[in-house]
This record gives structure tokens, C-alpha cells and sequence, in this order.
């Protein structure tokens, strides 16, 4: 029962009282909203990517940029260089799809596989978009890494991970009405996230802002979306609840 107060998805059906039309008619404002928030995120990256390609050696946050990273590298020590190497790879391309792939198999064998796809499609078209600009934008990295990095600083995949995914696994976990702290839980790991990858100065304080703007974007959108298969999939038993329940069926016969 303390799961249930809680709000989190224990995956057993339970009966709600309908809503009325006053409630549908916000909850579709709301989910509308989502999309067009989503939208213009997306939009205002791609802008900001055509700024940043237009003048690769002087874009007009150069400044900010070098001003933030002179500013981390005097934060930096052994002990938390350490810890944020091991973060990085953890949020980093490997670590995301290992732990996704990982959760999503658990999804599947519980029969959630509609939140297994929300959870998997947050992953998998945050790379894409991440590869897709930095192909396009090809800024160079800041000086001396501390960590091996891939092609292109512009935007943070890092970032585009731990929003995108955090986002997507709050929303399937949580139930409507309980995700304030979770969501609170998720915009922390990615401004830490940022502090991350610009400490390892593995990207430029403006490639974060980048990958904000694309986590949150395709994050709404995704939200959107599934919203509603989710939704089903919350008002489903789990798949291992039920055959375990048979059993117990068959033996209350005799």
C-alpha cells in the first residue's frame, strides 16, 4: 500500500474514479502543451547550431566558454577528477546503453514492452540527434581533455543521455501527480552532467546548453507521445505476477 501512496508503479490494475470533462479538458491543454514546448526546444537548438557552424572560430559565446573553463579548472583535484571519470562513463554512450538495455529486458519479461520502447527510443534518439550535430556543426573540442572523446564538441551526448533517459524513466516509474521529486531528481543529474563534461573539459560550457536543449526537447515529445501507452501499461498486472498467480489458481480448486 505504501507503493501505491507513493505513486510508484507497482504494475498490479487498479480501478479509477472517471474524469470529468473540466479534467480531460486540462489534461489534453497540458499534453498539448508538451508537444509545443517540446518543439520549440528542438527549434531554438537548431538555431543555436547554425549560429555555432557560422563561425566555428569565433562563435559569439567563445567567451563564456573560455571564462567557464578557466573557472572548473581551478576546481579540480585528484579525488573528484577520479569520481567524475567514472560518471562520465557511466552517463557516457557504453554505460547508457548497458543500463538501458538492461532495464528494457526486464520490461519485456514483466510484458511492459510499450514502456521498454518509450525508455529505449529516449537512447536511442538522443544519440542520434547528439551524432547528427556534431557531424553538422564539427566543433573542435576544448584543449587537453581529460578524457577520450569522439568526433565533434557540439552538443553534449553526456547531457542529451542523462536528461532524455532520466526523463523517460521518471515518467514510467512515477505516476501522474507524484513525479515532482523524481523530475527535481532528474534537471540535478543533468546540471550536474554539465558540470561533468565541461570539468573533464571534454566540451565547452555552450555544447551543455546544446544538449539541454535537445534532452528536453525530444524528452517532451517522447512524453507526448507515449503517454497513453503508458497509461495502459500502468493498468496491466505484470506478466510474471500473473503466471506466478496460476498456480495458486489451479491448487484453490482442490
Amino acid at each position: 500500500m505504501q507503493e501505491r501512496e507513493r505513486g510508484i508503479d507497482i504494475g498490479e490494475g487498479e480501478e479509477t474514479q472517471p474524469a470529468t470533462v473540466d479534467q480531460q479538458d486540462g489534461a489534453a491543454r497540458r499534453h498539448l502543451g508538451m508537444l509545443v514546448a517540446g518543439i520549440l526546444l528542438l527549434a531554438c537548438a537548431a538555431a543555436f547550431a547554425g549560429v555555432m557552424r557560422a563561425d566555428l572560430h569565433d562563435p559569439p559565446v567563445a567567451g563564456l566558454d573560455h571564462a567557464w573553463l578557466s573557472w572548473v579548472a581551478t576546481t579540480r583535484n585528484g579525488a573528484l577528477t577520479d569520481l567524475f571519470k567514472v560518471l562520465s562513463v557511466i552517463g557516457g554512450p557504453v554505460g547508457a546503453t548497458i543500463i538501458v538495455a538492461v532495464l528494457c529486458a526486464v520490461l519485456l519479461v514483466v510484458g511492459r514492452w510499450r514502456t521498454a520502447l518509450y525508455i529505449a527510443l529516449a537512447e536511442a534518439s538522443g544519440s542520434a540527434c547528439s551524432q547528427l550535430v556534431k557531424h553538422a556543426v564539427l566543433r573542435h573540442r576544448p584543449p587537453h581533455p581529460l578524457v577520450t572523446a569522439d568526433l565533434g564538441s557540439f552538443p553534449s551526448g553526456h547531457v542529451i543521455t542523462t536528461l532524455g533517459v532520466g526523463l523517460s524513466i521518471s515518467v514510467a516509474f512515477t505516476r501522474p501527480g507524484h513525479r515532482r521529486y523524481p523530475l527535481a531528481a532528474v534537471a540535478a543529474a543533468a546540471a550536474l552532467m554539465t558540470f561533468v563534461r565541461t570539468y573533464l573539459a571534454a566540451h565547452w560550457l555552450s555544447d551543455t546548453v546544446e544538449g539541454l536543449l535537445i534532452g528536453a526537447g525530444l524528452g517532451l515529445i517522447l512524453w507526448w507521445i507515449f503517454d497513453p501507452l503508458l497509461d495502459h501499461d500502468r493498468g496491466r498486472p505484470l506478466r510474471l505476477a500473473r503466471r506466478l498467480s496460476q498456480p495458486r489458481r489451479l491448487l484453490s480448486h482442490y
